[in-house]
């Protein structure tokens, strides 16, 4: 990135563009993560759905599954469809029939990741038959 395009990614930034501000967050990390960090929580405050998921992924492996849930919820209503595999495996615990529901119904509309999350609940449970299935969808 040379100086006048990293120049109108920051006038972006300053304007409050959470795309804007979730490029520039990758930008900088490699110079300055903390500052970094920053920007991806703004961003995903603001709805960056690709900032969301970062972030749920990063408080759901320190355990904050609060936290996770709601930016899992944020980039969900951005569209990624790999935060609303992570919230109904996140769900699993306390409602299961309605995370697999959730689950079976994001797989055969075609999110790979649903597929492949039946495809480890069943296998872990040893059901073959539906292990092989869910698989099989896959590709």
């Amino acid at each position: 990135m040379n100086e006048k395009e990293l120049a109108e990614l920051k006038a972006r930034v300053e304007a409050d563009d959470p795309l804007a501000m979730f490029v520039y967050a990758q930008a900088i990390r490699p110079t300055d993560p903390h500052e970094a960090d920053k920007y991806v929580l703004l961003a995903a405050q603001l709805g960056n759905p690709n900032a969301a998921e970062m972030l749920a992924d990063k408080y759901s492996a320190l355990g904050d599954r609060e936290r996770a849930k709601h930016f899992y919820k944020t980039g969900v209503k951005g569209g990624r469809a790999d935060c609303a595999v992570k919230l109904a495996l996140m769900n699993l615990d306390e409602d299961e029939i309605s995370a697999m529901r959730e689950l079976e119904e994001l797989a055969e509309s075609g999110v790979k990741s649903a597929c492949a999350a039946l495809a480890a609940y069943y296998k872990e449970r040893g059901n073959r038959k539906q292990y092989t299935y869910w698989q099989s969808l896959i590709k």
